[in-house]
């Protein structure tokens, strides 16, 4: 059974959070590694990481007409929605309990970043860890296949350069 099918089924004796935390992570890498890579190609910086030009990117894609890369701007703001997640996942300590009718529940802790953070504690049910496991994987499949279309396509790449 791959971890994937864990989270999923209904008996969660097999789970491990740690698994869960890895693969969600997994997902939001996979996406930013595509957003630097598409960086590169505009030649913008990524020297302080690889979403040093994550609004430029999102102008540049706002201002030139197509489908793709309305598409990529539109999965961009999904998946920036949820980096916050990515925070307190990276950072968080990880504790699992069990609620009153034996579903696993998994709290994630961490010191807040600053006084207005809402995410230092955070209670995940079966059915949030299922949905967000589901937008990480959705949205980085989606944000590395637009990319790689882009890449692919000199025309589209031109105007962005130009944009």
């Amino acid at each position: 059974m791959t971890a994937q099918e864990k989270i999923d089924s209904k008996d969660q004796t097999e789970f491990d959070p740690h698994n869960w935390i890895g693969i969600v992570l997994d997902h939001f890498a996979r996406a930013e590694q595509a957003i630097g890579k598409l960086s590169l190609k505009l030649e913008l910086p990524i020297a302080n990481g690889s979403l040093s030009s994550l609004n430029e990117i999102r102008n540049r894609l706002s201002s030139v007409e197509g489908k793709t890369c309305k598409a990529l701007n539109n999965r961009i703001a999904r998946w920036a929605k949820n980096r916050p997640y990515r925070h307190l996942l990276a950072h968080a300590t990880v504790t699992t309990l069990f609620d009153a009718t034996g579903r696993m529940v998994i709290v994630t802790r961490h010191l807040p970043r600053d006084e207005s953070d809402v995410t230092p504690d955070k209670l995940w049910t079966h059915e949030e860890q299922k949905d967000l496991l589901r937008q990480a994987s959705n949205d980085s499949r989606s944000i590395c296949d637009h990319v790689r279309n882009l890449l692919s396509d000199p025309t589209t790449l031109k105007a962005l350069r130009e944009a």
